[in-house]
């Protein structure tokens, strides 16, 4: 995925779980930080990186649309849900 469109899916994602780390359910909270921190930390360009690998970079896109979406909506459980589908799109580092 280019590195400009990964930056911009990757900031949809962080401003979900923001969302719902903010007015999500409480017992939600923890897990949403934890990956907001996550969606935060791919935010930091490594040197000389053009581009970044996701297993589906069409579904990585659609599914920070809907993420961003659901978390608008205050569908906490399905933006949970999209948030982790995205996360598990891209490499174990």
């Amino acid at each position: 995925m280019e590195r400009t469109r990964f930056l911009a899916t990757s900031r949809q994602l962080a401003a979900a779980a923001e969302i719902l780390a903010k007015v999500g359910p409480q017992d939600g909270r923890l897990d949403a930080f934890e990956m907001l921190a996550f969606f935060r930390q791919l935010d930091q360009p490594g040197p000389g990186l053009n581009a970044v690998e996701t297993s589906d970079d069409e579904l990585f896109a659609r599914t920070s649309d809907a993420a961003l979406t659901m978390a608008g909506r205050n569908e906490f459980a399905a933006s949970h849900a999209l948030l982790n589908q995205a996360r598990s799109l891209l490499p174990v580092t």
